[in-house]
């Protein structure tokens, strides 16, 4: 519902009813009497706007009723003059004599002279070659050169169109489209569809230029998707047109600190208003003016329902052209300048406070045996890209390591910003489906090989994605592992990730784990290794994900090593592999090592090695009866004493059974996933002791005697299950927490006007792959 004109603002001010704001101006309401003199006034009681610029928090309020009376009610005989009136009076009357006496004057000289006045009755000739003197400007036609005048006119103002319904988002600017969503939907659980327009697009805009900085889309209708939707604002500059839309179902997961901050960061009226199935948009100046803002609301949600389409159309002045930062005007920083000028949300390294950036010259010095390069596989995110090569080149070895950056698809602004670093970048021109596990694949497919053919003299490369942030002693991990794949050809890669990297099941920052688990994350092979996957690589038509295909088809029973304690951590919320239900609950809660100077123990890592050091951890081992639930119980002490075996019924990876899921949820470990093992053997730091989780029958190191084999063998029941499952929501509780409001009917015209009449709706659930019944459910 729209607020409606002035006098029912005024009206509804008068009752008490407060509008925060009016769009640059202060509105005052004032009752004039009947007939008052003023400009527009009239009979009967009259509303008037009194326009005033906007200094503090605007407001609509009641002005003085009795200011003027109409003459009519006057009394003459109380009606005075100063001096001062009379004089300016006499005056007036002096001079309307005094030009009449000129004007008689005049008149009879020219009888006198025998002259006459100027008639219509002179020589056409004279008075046409007068006229065309006079260059009478009616006549003139254009040049062809006031085209682009005009264009320089009327080009003051930038035109803003935003479009959303039920299935489409659309925003135009200038009349051409910069960001279109149409008919589009992403899986958001097991049997659910959600369109994808669904949450909040964002459009900046240069305020001069009216060009196109950035744009984006942000899921905010999953768990902690807007995270990242509220880093991309913290990182744009001052004095950017912003363009929000916000199709219905965006709010639900926003706690009240995100939308308090989107509300004062834009200085909108009605965001903090919006309930379920509404549409809501904005345009605005960062630190500067709201533009427009508008809602549609729903009459009632008692039944499912979506409120009507929004449209907003508003027009934007351009600001003056000038050097935003002082840093602008130094020839050495024109490259970056020209590109903060062209691209937005890169943070502090477009900040005017930021004079200098980040070289490869200022990493500190590695001691390297070979080159090692790295590739990072990226689309359309630069900004993630330029956070990744700053957290390069601040450590060792950064300055010596070759960088190459691989585009999916021809990206003008990856280009200028490789150049802008002076980096090598690659574009591939991809043919798989835009958004599909097939184009994922054939992207990380060609990084690989671009890698190795533009460094024909190395061995090995590291393979990177966008969304990663890297640890201090990101280079000099590989470099340390690097000679396990000269010495072990059953070592498949080394990984810079652990899925079981938690607190507290990661501790050492040294120590290595060999693991039937997936390349991902961060992740070193061999060229050799390189031309057997390629040659293997899933097609295109095989709608698989890579890092599972080379598992299943490739690795063979080669081994992963792994550190327990990550060097890479994922930050991303809503992507095509990631939910924000997973980010939440468990990627934001990884361990990144943040020593920079950490050291790793790679003797016991050949394969030969590897199982003599697990044969004497295991023979030591303290060996764990769970006779009481292990939620309630702490088995192992908190402090570093020793090894400790624990075993539980399992028999395969992807068997129904739920006994791993049960234990591991108590050890604050990964119950979700049971990829990472040996030989179906499971390895954790728990508090810097080592613990071993060994599926009974199914692992190789299952050596329980028989008679031992029910009282060793954990094999919970389902009430077992549901007690793991009631302690799990301490670690995921507030990450699955859904806040809702509803629109309600209402006969209150104050609750209607201030969108008041809502209800709010707030529950917590838990998300989980096993059920209280011990199946799959997600």
């Amino acid at each position: 519902m729209a607020l409606g004109g002035l006098s029912q603002r005024c009206n509804l001010a008068r009752q008490g009813v407060t509008f925060h704001q009016f769009h640059g101006k202060r509105l005052t309401c004032q009752q004039t009497p009947t007939g008052a003199e003023f400009p527009h006034t009239s009979t009967g009681s009259e509303k008037r706007l009194v326009s005033e610029p906007l200094t503090e928090q605007a407001s609509l309020r009641p002005g003085p009723s009795s200011a003027y009376r109409p003459r009519s009610q006057m009394n003459p005989a109380n009606t005075h003059f100063s001096p001062a009136a009379n004089y300016r009076k006499q005056i007036r009357s002096h001079r309307v004599l005094l030009t009449l006496t000129r004007v008689i004057v005049i008149g009879l000289l020219f009888n006198y002279l025998g002259l006459t006045f100027p008639t219509a009755e002179g020589i056409p000739q004279d008075k046409y070659r007068k006229w065309l003197h006079d260059d009478d400007r009616m006549i003139i036609a254009a040049k062809p050169g006031d085209f682009d005048k005009e264009k320089i006119l009327t080009s003051g103002v930038i035109d803003i169109e935003i479009f959303a319904d039920n299935i489409t988002l659309e925003v135009k600017v200038d009349g051409s489209r910069v960001m279109y969503m149409h008919n589009e939907t992403v899986k958001s659980l097991p049997n659910e569809y959600r369109p994808t327009h669904r949450g909040i697009g964002v459009v900046v805009l240069h305020p001069t230029t009216g060009e196109v900085l950035t744009t984006g889309h942000y899921q905010t209708g999953q768990p902690m998707a807007y995270r990242p939707f509220l880093e991309m604002l913290n990182s744009l500059q001052a004095g950017r047109i912003l363009v929000l839309a916000a199709p219905g179902d965006w709010r639900s997961y926003m706690n009240e600190a995100s939308i308090d901050f989107l509300t004062e960061y834009i200085g909108g009226w009605y965001v903090d208003e919006v309930c379920l199935g509404e549409m809501w948009a904005g345009v605005g100046l960062i630190n500067g003016p709201l533009w427009a803002e508008s809602i549609t609301t729903i009459a009632n949600y008692a039944r499912p329902s979506r409120s009507s389409p929004i449209y907003v159309s508003v027009t934007v002045p351009k600001s003056p052209e000038k050097n935003r930062c002082e840093w602008y005007s130094d020839p050495k920083q024109e490259g970056r300048a020209r590109f903060c000028e062209t691209y937005e949300g890169y943070g502090d390294f477009c900040s005017c406070n930021t004079t200098e950036v980040i070289s490869p010259a200022d990493a500190p010095p590695l001691e390297m045996k070979e080159q090692i390069p790295i590739v990072i596989a990226t689309a359309t995110r630069q900004s993630k890209v330029q956070r990744q090569i700053q957290q390069l080149w601040t450590q060792a070895g950064g300055g010596n390591t070759s960088i190459l950056i691989s585009v999916d698809g021809l990206q003008k602004e990856a280009r200028d910003f490789a150049e802008l670093m002076g980096l090598q970048a690659v574009y591939h021109l991809n043919p798989a489906a835009l958004k599909t596990l097939s184009r994922i694949s054939q992207h990380i497919k060609f990084s690989i090989f671009q890698a190795f053919k533009l460094n024909p003299e190395a061995n090995k490369i590291i393979v990177l994605e966008d969304d990663l942030v890297l640890s201090p002693d990101f280079i000099s991990y590989f470099h340390q592992t690097a000679p396990l794949l000269d010495a072990d050809k059953t070592i498949f890669c080394i990984n810079a990730y652990n899925y079981n990297s938690f607190l507290p099941t990661a501790i050492d920052t040294s120590r290595l784990y060999r693991e039937e688990v997936l390349p991902a994350y961060g992740w070193m092979i061999t060229r050799e290794l390189a031309e057997e996957l390629l040659v293997e690589w899933p097609t295109m038509t095989e709608f698989a994900d890579w890092d599972w295909y080379l598992r299943a088809r490739i690795q063979m029973g080669r081994d992963i090593v792994t550190p327990e304690v990550s060097r890479t951590y994922h930050k991303g919320y809503g992507g095509f592999h990631i939910s924000g239900w997973e980010q939440s609950a468990y990627l934001d809660r990884r361990a990144l090592n943040a020593d920079p100077d950490a050291k790793v123990n790679i003797s016991y890592l050949t394969k030969d090695a590897y199982e003599a050091y697990l044969e004497s951890e295991l023979r030591n081992a303290t060996v764990l009866e769970i006779k009481e639930h292990p939620c309630d119980k702490e088995y192992i002490p908190k402090e570093k004493v020793g090894s400790f075996v624990v075993y539980f019924y399992g028999e395969y990876e992807t068997d129904t059974n739920f006994a791993y899921f049960t234990l591991v949820t108590c050890l604050n470990g990964y119950e979700r996933g049971r990829m990472e093992h040996h030989h179906y053997m499971f390895t954790l730091g728990y508090y810097g002791n080592s613990l071993y989780i060994i599926g009974c029958p199914g692992s190789y190191y299952c050596k329980v005697k028989k008679e031992d084999y029910n009282r060793l063998v954990y094999n919970p029941s389902k009430d077992d299950l549901k007690r793991s499952l009631t302690y799990r929501q301490k670690f995921v509780k507030h990450m699955t927490h859904i806040k809702g409001t509803y629109r309600i009917n209402t006969t209150s015209l104050y609750d209607e006007v201030t969108l008041q009449n809502y209800v709010i709706w707030e529950s917590s659930f838990m998300m989980s792959e096993i059920g209280e019944d011990g199946k799959m459910v997600m």
